[in-house]
C-alpha cells in the first residue's frame, strides 16, 4: 500500500530538521500485528536519531513495557506510559513524573463497575491490581514483553522481562484503594472490560460520556467527564441517578478513552498522551510545531491533533485518519518506517 496524504494537508513539506521529536504509539503503530518492531522500523528510527531527532513512545501500556521496547530501539527521550499518566526516564525506566487517579474517584469507578457487572483492574507503577487472579489477567504481563520472532511466547522464554511486571490479587478493591488495611499505592490508570462493544459504549454514556467518533471541530477523541448543571442532565421519569454519578456531575472526574472493542481506560481528569507530551516538550524546549506523532486509536487522537505533524496509521479508524494531517501505511506494512522516510529524513 502506498502512503497517502489526507487531502486537507497535501502541501506538507518534507523539510529536514523540521520535526525535532517523534512520538510513537505502540500497539497498532510501532508494533506490527505480531507485536514486533520490524527491522525496517528499527532502521528508520535509528536514521532519524542519527540526524539529531529525539524519539519517544506514548502508550497506554505499563512503564516497564514501554521502557523495554524503547531500550530495544535505543530511543533517546523520556517516555510516556499509561495514557500519559506517567513520564519515565529513558535510561533507567524510573518514574520522572506522574498523575494518579484520586482515591475518591477510583472508589466511584469501582462502585459503578460493581453496579453494572463490569470487570475493572487498576494499574500502579508496573503492578496490576485485581480482585483475584484469573486466566485473563494472569497473562497480562506476557502481553507486555519485547517479543523475539525466534522465541515462543511463554513464561519460560521471557522470565526476565516478566519479573518487571506483577499481577497482585488484593481481594476487595474498594477496601484496597481506601487504604483501610494498609496505605494504598498510587493508581495511574484503570481499565473497564465488558462482554460486548455495545455495553462498553453504554457504560461510557452512563459515566457521562459520549463514545462515538468526535466531530472534526473537536480537538480530541479523549472524552472528559465534565461538570454538568443538573438541569442539563435530567433523568427520565422514574429513573434515579446513582450517588456516584451525582457526585461526578458536580466537578471534573475522569478522562475516559475507548481502547478496544470490549474495553475503555480511565485516567485522572485532564490526563492524556497530549498532556504528557506538552510536559515533555516544555522540558526539552521543543514547540508543538516541531513534534511529529504517529498513532492509530482513540487514545492517540489528542496528540495527533496537537502535534505539528499528526500521522494516522493505515489501520486506524476513519475518524482518526480524518483528524490527522497525513496517513501512512498499516502497521503490517512498516507504516512508521514509511512516515519517517517521507517526513523526517
Amino acid at each position: 500500500m502506498q502512503m497517502a496524504l489526507s487531502r486537507q494537508d497535501s502541501g506538507i513539506a518534507r523539510v529536514q530538521g523540521l520535526y525535532r521529536l517523534l512520538a510513537l504509539d505502540m500497539d497498532g503503530t510501532l508494533l506490527n500485528p505480531d507485536k514486533v518492531i520490524t527491522p525496517a522500523v528499527h532502521e528508520e528510527i535509528r536514521a532519524y536519531m542519527r540526524r539529531g531527532g529525539r524519539v519517544t513512545i506514548a502508550s497506554g501500556r505499563f512503564p516497564a513495557s514501554v521502557w523495554l521496547h524503547a531500550r530495544a530501539a535505543e530511543m533517546n527521550a523520556p517516555l510516556i506510559a499509561l495514557n500519559g499518566a506517567v513520564i519515565l526516564d529513558e535510561a533507567t525506566g524510573g518514574l520522572k513524573a506522574g498523575t494518579p487517579l484520586p482515591p475518591k474517584r477510583i472508589q466511584e469507578l469501582i462502585r459503578f463497575a460493581d453496579e453494572h457487572g463490569a470487570y475493572v483492574q487498576l494499574y500502579g507503577y508496573n503492578k496490576l491490581y485485581v480482585r483475584e487472579i484469573n486466566e485473563m489477567n494472569a497473562r497480562w504481563p506476557l502481553a507486555n514483553v519485547v517479543v523475539s520472532p525466534d522465541k515462543e511466547l511463554n513464561e519460560q522464554n521471557y522470565a526476565e522481562q516478566l519479573g518487571m511486571i506483577e499481577v497482585v490479587a488484593v481481594g476487595d478493591l474498594l477496601q484496597f484503594v481506601s487504604g483501610i488495611s494498609m496505605p494504598a499505592p498510587p493508581i495511574y490508570k484503570a481499565t473497564v472490560i465488558g462482554p460486548s462493544p455495545d455495553l462498553i459504549s453504554e457504560w461510557m454514556r452512563r459515566l457521562g460520556m459520549e463514545a462515538e467518533a468526535p466531530q472534526l471541530a473537536k480537538p480530541s477523541q479523549e472524552l472528559h467527564l465534565l461538570a454538568m448543571p443538573q438541569q442539563e442532565a435530567a433523568q427520565p421519569e422514574g429513573v434515579q441517578e446513582s450517588p456516584q454519578l451525582a457526585i461526578a456531575r458536580s466537578e471534573p472526574a475522569f478522562t475516559l478513552t475507548r481502547t478496544g472493542r470490549h474495553r475503555f481506560d480511565v485516567n485522572a481528569y485532564g490526563v492524556s498522551k497530549r498532556s504528557a507530551l506538552e510536559q515533555l516538550c516544555r522540558e526539552l524546549h521543543i514547540p508543538s510545531s516541531e513534534v511529529a506523532a504517529v498513532g492509530d486509536y482513540d487514545n492517540d487522537a489528542d496528540m495527533l491533533a496537537w502535534s505539528g505533524l499528526g500521522v494516522a496509521m493505515g489501520n486506524a479508524k476513519p475518524h482518526i485518519k480524518r483528524l490527522a494531517k497525513a496517513v501512512t501505511s498499516s502497521n503490517g506494512e512498516d507504516g512508521v518506517a514509511k512516515a519517517i522516510q517521507k517526513f523526517l529524513l
